[in-house]
């Protein structure tokens, strides 16, 4: 019986690791638990008592280490078992925490454009109704107080994506040859090298092909904000719909309305675009060096 995964996604957030964690869990020698996002390497041992809205996500984290270790007890014999949560790239605890457990862990990045991920964290956490904020560039102004305040780590919208300090704490603690670096332009552009190349880095069949052609979690601007409330905050109908019916059903039904009620083609307002410009170009400039690619196209 398996206790720990054989790879982990470790992010970016906002960067198709939803829809990643989908296709991997479809390879018949993949296995990877119902539970995305299980953040044990992020708050193992810790007392969680997040504050501010959407506090849930984190406050549901699983901090022991028996319960992280029975997602994999139903892994089949020889599986290649693996996990996805975001958060470890943005932890600065994770990477020793995972040296610690799973030394021979293969962890798999993908980063999305920081100024890019900045709003689509903005845009989910408007459809999942967390973020009682309309004006982005309002909500960039508000970061400080709201971290302070203990709000999530997601609403630190322009320090949460710092990627080139955050990938230096893995540079310095695993091989490189253990981390699996792709952008979010090579997941969208050219998927099936993608999945090519990160099978063969995980050990399974390279040749396998996943249906992608379901694209999930995308955020947006709800066209009914009273419905979007009412879908995604506990109420006493929700709360009674969920006497009798199973969560997973519940859960699908909802996302199917929540996306008929959004509006996914946003333009970034001009004035945040130049904030996080500010920002985030030198951690653009320094993860350049870091991974050895030219991005100079993400400050364009």
């Amino acid at each position: 019986m398996a206790e720990y995964p054989n790879f982990i996604v470790i992010g970016a957030a906002r960067a198709g690791t939803t829809a990643l964690h989908g296709y991997l869990r479809q390879h018949p020698q993949v296995f990877m638990p119902v539970l995305k996002e299980p953040n044990f390497f992020a708050y193992e041992g810790q007392t969680l008592d997040c504050q501010g809205p959407g506090a849930d996500y984190i406050n549901n984290s699983l901090t022991r280490l028996n319960d992280y270790q029975g997602l994999f007890g139903a892994a089949p014999d020889g599986a290649i078992c693996g996990e996805a949560s975001p958060l470890y790239l943005f932890s600065p605890e994770a990477p020793a925490r995972i040296r610690h457990h799973v030394p021979k862990a293969r962890l798999i990045v993908i980063l999305r454009n920081p100024i890019d991920q900045a709003y689509s964290h903005f845009l989910y956490a408007t459809k999942q109704a967390i973020e009682p904020e309309r004006d982005f560039t309002k909500a960039l102004g508000l970061e400080g107080e709201r971290i302070a305040a203990g709000w999530q780590p997601l609403f630190g919208y322009s320090d949460f994506p710092k990627y080139a300090e955050q990938l230096q704490r893995y540079f310095q603690v695993f091989p490189q040859e253990q981390i699996f670096v792709r952008t979010y332009e090579d997941f969208k552009d050219q998927p099936e090298k993608l999945f090519r190349e990160l099978f063969g880095f995980i050990g399974v069949d390279a040749d396998f092909g996943p249906d992608m052609s379901r694209k999930p979690n995308a955020g947006g601007v709800p066209k009914n904000r009273v419905l979007q409330d009412f879908l995604m905050k506990s109420n006493p109908v929700t709360r009674a719909i969920g006497l009798v019916v199973p969560k997973q059903a519940r859960l699908a039904i909802r996302d199917r309305i929540a996306a008929l009620n959004t509006r996914h083609e946003q333009t970034m307002p001009v004035a945040a675009r130049e904030i996080l410009k500010k920002r985030l170009g030198g951690e653009i400039k320094a993860l350049e060096t870091l991974i050895g690619r030219d991005l100079s196209h993400w400050l364009k």
